[in-house]
C-alpha cells in the first residue's frame, strides 16, 4: 500500500530529523532549516496558478514574463547597466558613466585585500543605502520565508543567493559605479587560536561590540535593525565556527551536483540523506559563529558582514563549477524536483521569488560571471615571499604549510605564533599597546540615487484580467505577473493609455528588435514605440468590440489537460530545466503545469517513485501504461517508470512536445544483486517492488521506456498533441469510479 503525504508527514512529526546532527552546531542549522522548510510549505498555495487564459477548455493566451530588464537589478550585463547608471554606450558596447569613467566588470577582493580609500568607498556606499531606505528594503527581501521559500533548505540556496548578492553589489553601484561587493574568506579566521580574536571584528574594519553585544563603533555603528533595535548585535565565537579550508576541500572534491546543490532540509521517504558537510550547513556554521543578528535567518541581513559572508559562499560555488562541470553543464544540471526532499519552491523551474520573472534555474546562468563579476585569488603567502598583502592579515609560519591568517586585535592570543609573525594589528605580542581612537569617519551627503520605474505588468490582457475579477479569483498567477493593474505597486505613469511608452528605455528596445522578440511585455509597456496605438488593449484581449482597426482578433489554441496539478508527460522535468517553461510558455503551461510552478501537488509528492492517482493500479491492469504518455509520469510505480535524470536526457531529445513516452510491457527479471545506492543501503522499496532510482546515475533498473507511438498530428500548442489529450481513457475510468462510489 503506498504511503500518503499525510503519512509521511505524520511519520517525520514523530522523530527528530536533526537527531543524526554531528555537532552542537549543526542540529541549530538543521532545526533552523527545516523550520524554514515548514514555513515554506504551509504557505498559502493555489492548486491551478495559470494565466486567465490558460484554463483548460479556454482560449490561450500565452502570458510569461519576457527577459526585458525593467529595472538596474534585473540586467545581466554592463549594456544594461549602462542605461540605467546614465551612462553613454557605443556601438562597440562600451559604457562611459558621466564622469567620464568606463563601466567595467567587478572584481570581488577578500575585503581586506582591498585598499584603503577601495574600503572606505564601500563602506561610505554601505551606509548611503542605509540611510535612503534600499539596505532594509533588500534585507527584508531575506526575512520572508513564505515569501522567498526558495532561499534556504534546499538545492535553490545558492543561485537565489547569488542573485540577492548580485542586486546588493548593484545598489552598491548606483552609489558608486566603481565598487565591488567584496567577499569574507573566513578561513583566516580560523587559522587563529581563538578566531573571534580577529581583527575583522575591531573598529577598523567591521565593528567590534560592547558588553551587551551591540556594534558600537566602526562603519557601520547606529544602524539600526528591522526590528528597530538601536544597534546590529553579535555574539562572535559563542557558538558555530568560521570556514575552514576542509569545509572548501568537501565541496570541491564532490562529483554530483545534488551534492552541493543539497536537499538540506529531506524528509523521510526522501532518497538522499542530510550531508552535514554540503555548503548550505557549513556556510551556517559562519552565521552562529559571528552571532546576533547573524544566529537567525529572519535578522540576519541586518549586518552588513551578511553579505561579503555569501559573496565568499558563492565564491565556493564558482569555484566548483569551473573546475567541476562543463560549460554547459553548469547552466542546465540541477537535483530532481521531488517534493519529500525540498519544498517546491526550490523546484527548478520554480518561480525564484521575489526576483520574477526569474526562476531558479537561471541562478545557473553563466551571464553572471561572464558579465557582471568576477573573484581576485585568495590571499596566499608561502615561506620565500611571507606577506599576504594587507596590513590585517599575516603568514602564519608556525604550523606546517605556510598561509595567511588574520590579525589579531588588542588582546587576541597570538601565543602559539613563534616564528616572529606580525600576528597583531596595532599592537604587538609582548606589550600590548592600546589602540588609539578610529579616526572619525566624516559625515558626507549621501548620494541621491534616482528613483526608477519599476511597477509593470508584464502582459497588454492585464487590465483586462483584473476587470474581469482575476486579480481575486487567480491570485497565485496575478500576483507576480500584473502587479500594476492589481494595486500591488503604484506607476508614476497612467495605467489608463493605449498610446504610451511605460519605460525610458521603449525607443531602444524597439530600435533592437524587442518589439518581436518580447511582444508580450513591450505591447504592453511600450505601445508608441511599438506601434500598437491603433488597437486598444481590451480589444486585443477580448475584453471589447469597439476598435480603431478592423483587424480580426485571432483565434487562440485550446488546452485540454486533465484535471488537477498534474504534467502530462514525464518528459516534463527534463523540459524544464532547459527554460522551455519560458521558451515555449502556452504548451508547458498546459502540459507541464507541475514542472513550470502553476501548481503544487497537495495530494500527492511529486517526484517520488509512488503513484500519484489512487486509481493508478487499475488501470495499468487494463494496459493504459503502454497506452498513455500520462501514465509514464504519474504512475510510476505501476507502471515501473520511475526514471533518472540520465534516462531522461536520452528518452526526451527534441524540441518540446516532440515526444510522450510510455511504458513498454516487459517481464519481471530475477532479482540480480548490486552495490547498493550512495544515498541508502539498496534502493527504496514501494509495494513489495524494488526500484532502482539514484537520480542522476545510469539508473533505469527494472524500468524502461518506448515510444508506444507518441507524437501524432501537431495541434496549435506548437507541439504534437500528446496520447492522452487523444484519447478518452481517462473521462471514461473516472465514470467508472463515480459510478462505483
Amino acid at each position: 500500500m503506498p504511503l500518503s503525504l499525510e503519512t509521511v508527514t505524520s511519520l517525520v512529526q514523530a522523530q527528530d530529523p536533526c537527531a543524526s546532527a554531528p555537532t552542537a552546531a549543526a542540529k541549530v542549522i538543521c532545526h533552523q532549516l527545516h523550520k524554514w522548510d515548514e514555513a515554506a510549505r504551509a504557505a498559502k498555495k493555489t492548486l491551478v496558478a495559470l494565466p486567465p487564459g490558460i484554463a483548460a477548455g479556454k482560449n490561450a493566451i500565452a502570458a510569461e514574463l519576457a527577459p526585458i530588464a525593467s529595472s538596474i537589478y534585473q540586467c545581466m550585463d554592463l549594456q544594461c547597466m549602462c542605461t540605467y547608471l546614465r551612462g553613454n554606450l557605443a556601438p562597440n558596447g562600451a559604457c562611459t558613466l558621466p564622469n567620464g569613467q568606463p563601466l567595467r566588470k567587478a572584481i570581488r577582493k577578500e575585503l581586506r585585500m582591498m585598499s584603503d580609500d577601495e574600503r572606505e568607498r564601500f563602506n561610505q556606499a554601505v551606509r548611503t543605502l542605509k540611510q535612503n531606505g534600499e539596505f532594509d528594503r533588500i534585507s527584508r527581501i531575506h526575512a520572508q520565508s513564505t515569501r522567498v521559500g526558495g532561499a534556504h533548505s534546499g538545492p535553490a540556496f545558492l543561485p537565489w543567493h547569488r542573485e540577492f548578492s548580485k542586486r546588493f553589489e548593484f545598489a552598491l553601484r548606483q552609489v558608486d559605479p566603481s565598487l565591488a561587493l567584496p567577499y569574507w574568506d573566513s578561513t583566516l579566521e580560523s587559522a587563529l587560536p581563538r578566531p573571534a580574536d580577529s581583527a575583522m571584528f575591531s573598529a577598523a574594519l567591521m565593528g567590534d561590540t560592547n558588553a551587551q553585544g551591540l556594534v558600537d563603533n566602526g562603519p557601520f555603528a547606529g544602524f539600526r535593525t528591522l526590528e528597530g533595535l538601536p544597534h546590529v548585535k553579535r555574539a562572535v565565537g559563542k557558538e558555530g565556527a568560521p570556514f575552514k579550508q576542509s569545509d572548501i576541500d568537501f565541496v570541491m572534491n564532490q562529483n554530483q551536483v545534488d551534492q552541493v546543490l543539497a536537499f538540506s532540509a529531506p524528509r523521510q521517504g526522501c532518497p538522499y540523506r542530510t550531508d552535514y558537510n554540503c555548503l548550505e550547513y557549513t556556510h551556517g556554521n559562519g552565521h552562529l559563529f559571528v552571532g546576533g543578528d547573524m544566529y537567525d535567518t529572519a535578522t540576519s541581513a541586518n549586518d552588513p558582514l551578511f553579505y561579503p559572508h555569501h559573496s565568499f559562499v558563492d565564491f565556493i560555488w564558482e569555484q566548483w563549477r569551473q573546475q567541476r562541470q562543463t560549460r554547459a553543464d553548469r547552466e542546465t544540471l540541477y537535483p530532481p524536483d521531488n517534493q519529500l526532499c525540498a519544498s517546491p519552491q526550490h523546484f527548478a523551474a520554480a518561480n525564484m521569488n521575489p526576483f520574477t520573472p526569474m526562476r531558479n534555474i537561471d541562478g545557473l546562468s553563466n551571464k553572471y560571471t561572464d558579465n557582471l563579476y568576477e573573484y581576485a585569488a585568495r590571499p596566499f603567502c608561502t615561506r620565500a615571499l611571507p606577506n599576504c598583502g594587507s596590513k590585517f592579515l599575516f603568514c602564519d609560519l608556525s604550523h606546517g604549510q605556510p598561509r595567511c591568517a588574520a590579525k589579531m586585535k588588542v588582546g587576541g592570543n597570538c601565543g602559539t605564533f613563534v616564528m616572529g609573525e606580525d600576528s597583531c594589528y596595532m599592537g604587538s605580542c609582548t606589550a600590548i599597546v592600546v589602540t588609539p581612537p578610529p579616526r572619525p569617519i566624516p559625515t558626507v551627503a549621501p548620494v541621491v540615487v534616482a528613483p526608477q520605474e519599476t511597477c509593470f505588468n508584464e502582459n497588454q490582457c492585464c487590465g483586462t484580467w483584473a476587470a474581469h475579477g482575476e486579480c481575486t479569483r487567480n491570485v497565485a498567477y496575478m500576483d507576480d505577473w500584473c502587479k500594476a493593474s492589481c494595486g500591488h505597486c503604484r506607476p508614476q505613469y497612467r495605467l489608463v493609455d493605449d498610446c504610451s511608452d511605460r519605460h525610458k528605455n521603449c525607443r531602444t528596445w524597439s530600435s533592437t528588435g524587442e518589439c518581436n522578440r518580447n511582444a508580450l511585455w513591450m505591447t504592453e509597456n511600450c505601445r508608441m514605440s511599438c506601434n500598437k496605438c491603433g488597437t486598444t488593449r481590451a480589444f486585443e484581449c477580448g475584453g471589447e468590440t469597439a476598435v480603431v482597426t478592423t483587424t480580426a482578433h485571432p483565434q487562440q489554441p485550446q488546452c485540454e489537460a486533465s484535471d488537477g496539478c498534474y504534467n502530462e508527460n514525464v518528459c516534463c522535468a527534463y523540459w524544464s530545466l532547459l527554460g522551455e517553461c519560458r521558451k515555449s510558455p502556452a504548451w508547458m503551461a498546459c502540459n507541464c503545469r507541475v514542472s513550470c510552478g502553476h501548481c503544487v501537488p497537495l495530494d500527492y509528492g511529486y517526484g517520488s517513485c509512488l503513484d500519484y492517482h489512487r486509481d493508478c493500479a487499475g488501470w495499468a491492469r487494463q494496459g493504459e501504461c503502454e497506452k498513455n504518455p500520462w501514465m509514464s509520469e504519474n504512475c510510476r510505480a505501476s507502471c515501473r517508470t520511475c526514471y533518472s535524470q540520465f534516462d531522461l536526457r536520452s528518452m526526451c531529445r527534441g524540441p518540446v512536445g516532440s515526444v510522450a513516452p510510455v511504458a513498454t510491457a516487459r517481464p519481471r527479471q530475477p532479482t540480480v544483486t548490486r552495490p547498493p545506492p550512495r544515498w541508502q543501503q539498496g534502493g527504496f522499496r514501494f509495494g513489495g517492488v524494488d526500484y532502482d532510482d539514484d537520480w542522476g546515475g545510469m539508473g533505469g533498473g527494472l524500468m524502461s521506456w518506448g515510444t508506444g507511438g507518441g507524437g501524432g498530428i501537431a495541434n496549435g500548442w506548437g507541439g504534437p498533441m500528446p496520447l492522452w489529450q487523444r484519447s478518452a481513457w481517462f473521462k471514461r475510468a473516472r465514470a467508472r469510479r463515480s459510478k462505483n462510489d
